[in-house]
């Protein structure tokens, strides 16, 4: 898949992967139930999945692999009805 580029949905807990100095998520991946780990490009749609953190979350998007890494690019995103905590 190096270089080129398929269309995905995933679903997994969204979990961080990098912060700033001060402890702030900077960057976070969705880990799906089959171990794979895909990091969520750092776009605007990508950023609204932070309220989601530590969360199951189902994820569509373009996946692209580089050094290594599987990087998904947001298209859109939902939490499971069944994943949803109760109050």
């Amino acid at each position: 898949m190096e270089g080129n580029s398929e269309q995905v949905r995933i679903k997994g807990i969204l979990v961080p992967v990098a912060w700033d100095a001060d402890g702030n998520v900077t960057k976070t991946a969705v880990a799906t139930f089959n171990e794979e780990e895909y990091v969520v490009e750092e776009d605007e749609k990508g950023k609204r999945l932070l309220s989601l953190m530590q969360q199951v979350v189902e994820v569509s998007g373009v996946v692209k692999k580089e050094a290594g890494n599987k990087i998904i690019t947001v298209e859109n995103f939902e939490q499971p009805k069944r994943a949803r905590h109760r109050e």
